[in-house]
């Protein structure tokens, strides 16, 4: 027999295993970019890195602290940065300072930090779709993430999720994609579409007129599979069932 315990344990495993390759890859990937930022900075700055690292083992220090400083970016910044360093720094930046030419790199593409975006993700309590987004970025991180975990799970959950999710988002930003929020008024035509469809049936079935049909199919202009929508929809049956018509109204 099948043990469920066995079959937990083994998607447990699987799942730990997965989670180790990605957390295993970003940390090579971290590595390759400090290497490559330094490999620019001693290009750039020549004599003046050598002498901010005089041997290998401050060189080696410096790198563990660079690659924490800059986990999570994508080259495409941190190459950004690199060229606002040539124009702003005479002498190898601090992490600090390269840093802060990192936030400056968001904004020459219109967006927010990472950081900044997942607190406007978690703050949207109404519907995404009529939310006032500084990005479409942050919209698309946030569905990708899911609405209902940024507002319902803890931070220590969503945050890693929502930082991946957001770095892909610029990483198409950067690379040249437009990122755009699908349009509210293009799912109220399909609403409309179907009521004008429903409507005339309706009416043809009941003989009640134009007016009284488009009242009682009103739970249709509320989202699908809320609770709102439900109430308005019972009412509706009732409200048939009472004039003597036995007819299910659409979900």
């Amino acid at each position: 027999m099948h043990s469920q315990t066995s079959t937990t344990q083994t998607g447990s495993q699987e799942y730990s295993q997965q989670s180790q390759q990605e957390s295993s890859d970003a940390q090579q990937q971290t590595r390759v970019l400090v290497n490559m930022l330094f490999a620019r900075f001693k290009a750039i700055y020549t004599h003046k890195f050598a002498s901010a690292y005089a041997n290998p083992d401050e060189v080696k220090l410096a790198k563990r602290e660079w690659a924490i400083a800059i986990k999570g970016f994508k080259e495409p910044l941190l190459a950004y940065a690199v060229e606002r360093s040539k124009e702003t720094y005479a002498w190898p930046p601090t992490i600090a300072e390269f840093l802060q030419l990192i936030s400056k790199a968001y904004g020459a593409y219109g967006l927010v930090d990472t950081r900044t975006a997942y607190l406007e993700a978690s703050q949207c309590r109404i519907n995404p779709l009529e939310f006032s987004w500084s990005h479409p970025a942050v919209y698309h991180a946030g569905a990708a993430t899911g609405w209902y975990s940024l507002k319902s799970d803890e931070e220590s959950k969503t945050w890693p999720a929502f930082e991946k999710n957001y770095n892909e988002q610029v990483d198409k930003i950067v690379q040249g994609q437009v990122l755009v929020i699908p349009s509210v008024p293009l799912i109220e035509n399909r609403q409309e579409d179907h009521l004008a469809s429903l409507i005339p049936d309706l009416m043809k079935k009941t003989g009640l007129p134009e007016g009284d049909i488009a009242c009682l199919l009103y739970y249709l202009k509320k989202t699908k599979g809320t609770q709102i929508r439900a109430r308005y929809r019972a009412k509706s049956q009732a409200d048939l069932a009472e004039k003597g018509f036995d007819l299910q109204l659409p979900e």
